[in-house]
């Protein structure tokens, strides 16, 4: 999935320091790898500043869509990190192949 406009209320795991606010974001670039029929791992190019935890299980509807909402399914995350980031998304290739390859062994 690509170009995917996401509101985030501010999140209420962060409430008390933060200003209820809504967040215009953008989902750039979206990749699921299937695990098995109840894991995927889900690669996330996002714009700077998204909320990635909410943007997976919703927060309560505080954050449209999700990934819980777009699946029509309840939905959580299991583990959460940061591969890559970037100065710009003008430095970035959405249609390269490898852009989410891993590099697990930092060569």
């Amino acid at each position: 999935m690509e170009n995917i406009h996401i509101d985030q209320k501010t999140p209420i795991r962060v409430l008390h320091r933060r200003s209820l606010i809504i967040r215009p974001k953008k989902a750039y670039k979206l990749k699921a790898e299937y695990i098995n029929s109840h894991y995927f791992i889900l690669h996330v190019l996002s714009s700077a500043g998204t909320y990635i935890k909410e943007l997976v299980h919703g927060d309560l509807g505080r954050t449209v869509p999700s990934i819980g909402s777009l699946l029509n399914s309840e939905t959580d995350i299991l583990q959460l990190d940061v591969t890559n980031v970037y100065d710009s998304l003008d430095s970035v290739n959405l249609n390269d192949p490898d852009l989410f390859k891993v590099d697990l062994l930092g060569d």
